[in-house]
């Protein structure tokens, strides 16, 4: 079962490789998901909104 977390703060607190990979990540990519914070609750979520946001980029 994967953990979900209250949003992205919280998910880097308990999973220190979210926020390394989220810093690897273009600095648009990270404003939009930044903007979006409360919606992402797993490194799942993270990933599939990265993903999506440099389509779009």
């Amino acid at each position: 079962m994967r953990p979900y977390h209250m949003d992205l703060y919280a998910l880097f607190r308990h999973q220190p490789q979210a926020q390394n990979y989220f810093e690897t990540l273009p600095l648009f990519v990270q404003e939009q998901i930044r903007s979006r914070y409360r919606l992402v609750d797993s490194m799942e979520r993270l990933q599939a909104m990265a993903a999506r946001y440099e389509m779009e980029g």
